[in-house]
């Protein structure tokens, strides 16, 4: 499919793929702030909506929450919410044990879904001597950088939904709608309004990404690791 790209003072930004309102089969499936420590034997709870082309929420779903290590495979129960003018989805899942889990929402709404970066369980956060980080730390867990957090933040958001970053090693069905975004570089500044503001950009051909409604604590962290320099080695 040919990309659709934006221009920035001569630079290349994003494709409007997210508008392809055309076709219909197809959402972004945006979850809420995910919890840095996921700890075994205790539920996680995630919420999330599912956005048809990112823009119109749905509801009457029937989405399913899985969690993956290796061979190993469990599922949760999920429902439906309605704060504060609010609809959407949450859901529960506890991990049987320690180890790197990778949680995907199905979103009932055709092949849909969110696939979250993997997490490393951990047995326990409680911090016995010194700060949490420490505590965290003897468990192979670091605070994210905010680049890292980032990262994270391009899956849990659904920028993979259109977006493909080789650093993000999630795919969608509708990834090859924009542009690969692994090696390009825009001003922080005009990166900020456009992730407040899509609409600052004029229409291409008619098409325009929607707006990602994103809060100013989860634009900084994506602008971090979109201008991150990449790494040589392999992750």
């Amino acid at each position: 499919m040919k990309k659709l790209v934006l221009v920035v003072t001569g630079t290349v930004l994003f494709a409007s793929a997210v508008a392809f309102t055309s076709f219909g089969g197809w959402a972004v499936v945006k979850v809420a702030k995910v919890p840095d420590a996921w700890i075994a034997g205790k539920p996680l709870q995630l919420s999330w909506q599912v956005r048809q082309h990112g823009v119109s929420p749905l509801d009457s779903l029937h989405p399913t929450l899985e969690a993956r290590s290796g061979a190993k495979l469990v599922r949760g129960t999920t429902w439906t919410f309605a704060e504060d003018g609010e609809k959407g989805y949450r859901g529960q899942i506890v991990f049987p044990d320690t180890g790197m889990w990778q949680v995907t929402i199905h979103s009932g709404f055709l092949e849909s879904k969110a696939v979250l970066i993997p997490w490393r369980v951990v047995d326990s956060v409680t911090p016995v001597r010194g700060t949490v980080e420490e505590h965290l730390a003897t468990r192979g867990i670091a605070r994210f950088s905010e680049a890292e957090r980032g990262r994270r933040l391009f899956a849990s958001q659904g920028c993979v939904t259109c977006h493909v970053h080789r650093d993000v090693e999630v795919k969608t069905q509708f990834s090859d709608f924009g542009v690969d975004l692994t090696d390009r570089r825009f001003p922080a500044d005009y990166l900020a309004r456009f992730l407040k503001d899509p609409s600052i950009k004029p229409p291409t051909d008619g098409k325009r990404m929607p707006d990602p409604t994103l809060r100013e604590k989860e634009i900084l962290p994506l602008i971090a690791f979109i201008n991150a320099e990449r790494r040589t080695s392999a992750r």
